[in-house]
């Protein structure tokens, strides 16, 4: 969730269109608490294209040493964001769930992915926008921890459609975001990137209560500090395209890395694992699963 002024290429790959691909390609593994099973996956024909250029991850950090680790990421200490607080009396203090992870096997790099997958610019926790008079936060910042070496904010924040343009995509309930923050592996030249996604709807508070803001525009340009964004599913957000706001952001967002992947001729492997989570729900109660979607992405020559 985010206030207003506080808290919260090519080719373009929208979420609805590569969520189909899901059946060709996702293979469940599960993940124990005291270790990982082996899985297959399946692949994409690979082209000749180099990866884009990027700093070497550094050393290998294993969160609680290497029980559990493979060759796609150690389980962090918690799979869970920090808890985040907020001055609304309509959410309490929520976690998030980290819901996809980059494989460190993947030797395509984390810029070369987001440029091919179009209109996911980065976004800022520094900056705020208008859309339809409504001046709201573009993302704001929470923490995780994946390294085992504490809390951190996010490395890195993707927003589809950017700012202007994906609070637009809010106010339907149809704008995808993603928290991104990294975990240094021994062998990987990227390392594993953990995600947290999930859709929002722009809302406000009104009377008490969190309404979607597209149905009172007027009242939420005259009250700046009234405008959020919530999780869809929860209070305040629209649900017709999205009754799960965190889950289905997680498939959407996967999705694309692979229709994006094929289109730039890269191998990419899909699979699922379970994780343990400390939480069920999230921002405004909307409940997660305990599903995490693990993307390979890596190309040949």
């Amino acid at each position: 969730m985010d206030k207003s002024g506080g808290r919260h290429g090519p080719r373009t790959f929208p979420l609805g269109g590569a969520v189909a691909l899901i059946t060709g390609v996702l293979i469940t593994g599960v993940l124990a608490l005291g270790g990982c099973t082996s899985q297959a996956t399946s692949s994409f024909p690979a082209s000749s294209t180099s990866p884009a250029s990027a700093a070497s991850a550094a050393s290998a950090a294993s969160p609680g040493g290497t029980a559990g680790c493979n060759a796609d990421y150690c389980p962090p200490p918690d799979w869970d964001t920090a808890r985040a607080s907020t001055p609304l009396t309509q959410i309490p203090p929520f976690a998030e769930p980290l819901n996809v992870v980059i494989s460190a096997r993947s030797t395509v790099s984390l810029a070369a992915i987001k440029q091919s997958l179009g209109d996911w610019p980065a976004v800022s926790t520094a900056t705020t926008v208008s859309v339809v008079g409504i001046h709201i936060k573009c993302i704001s910042s929470e923490l995780a921890d994946v390294t085992g070496g504490g809390y951190v904010p996010q490395q890195m924040a993707w927003r589809l459609g950017g700012c202007v343009s994906g609070n637009k995509l809010s106010l339907a309930g149809n704008e995808d975001h993603v928290r991104i923050w990294n975990q240094p592996a021994a062998g990987s030249r990227y390392g594993a990137w953990f995600i947290a996604a999930s859709y929002e709807t722009m809302c406000i508070a009104r009377n008490g209560v969190l309404e979607p803001a597209r149905d009172h525009a007027a009242y939420a340009a005259l009250h700046p500090g009234s405008a959020y964004h919530c999780v869809d599913g929860g209070p305040g957000s629209i649900r017709t395209t999205h009754a799960n706001g965190y889950d289905d952001a997680a498939r959407d967002f996967s999705a694309a890395i692979v229709t994006a992947g094929r289109g730039h001729g890269w191998q990419v492997a899909l699979r699922t694992v379970t994780v343990p989570r400390g939480a069920r729900a999230g921002e405004g109660g909307v409940p997660f699963g305990s599903t995490v979607y693990v993307v390979t992405v890596t190309v040949t020559g």
